[in-house]
């Protein structure tokens, strides 16, 4: 038999997600023709690994949006992060949408480092969902006063 790398053998993976998640995820499956919850899975995997898909070289300015619950902790969490990463958030939004708490950050740096801070955000625990939107500039960015903690 010849082998076919579509074909090769995977390691099994347990994933827990919250019912009304894997309900959205289903339904997804449905809408969008998938095999199943595998292959849709490793395609998720794979845009979250990915990082930032822009073909943007030096600065950008990127804004990310996160929603979580406000029971979780992670408004501390995330303000720690604003903090820790100042000379790369220019400004910080915290408001309500639906049910959710939602931290908006405007940063301003070179891909790689907003990159980075995209990560971290993400990895917060109570975070559900992160999106950003990169917006090239048309030169270096101006320097900013340095920031007082």
């Amino acid at each position: 038999m010849r082998y076919r790398p579509e074909r090769a053998v995977m390691p099994v993976v347990s994933v827990s997600m919250p019912q009304s998640l894997l309900d959205r995820l289903d339904e997804f499956i449905d809408d969008h023709g998938y095999s199943g919850r595998s292959e849709a899975v490793r395609e998720g995997a794979r845009g979250l690994l990915s990082g930032i898909d822009s073909d943007a070289e030096g600065p950008v300015v990127c804004v990310v949006a996160a929603t979580f619950d406000h029971d979780t902790g992670a408004e501390s969490t995330l303000s720690a992060l604003r903090h820790r990463h100042s000379d790369l958030v220019s400004s910080n939004v915290h408001s309500h949408a639906g049910g959710d708490c939602l931290e908006v950050f405007v940063t301003e740096g070179e891909t790689a480092v907003i990159e980075s801070f995209l990560a971290r955000v993400r990895a917060v625990e109570g975070v559900r969902s992160v999106e950003h939107s990169i917006l090239p500039t048309d030169g270096p960015l101006p320097d900013r006063p340095e920031r007082t903690r």
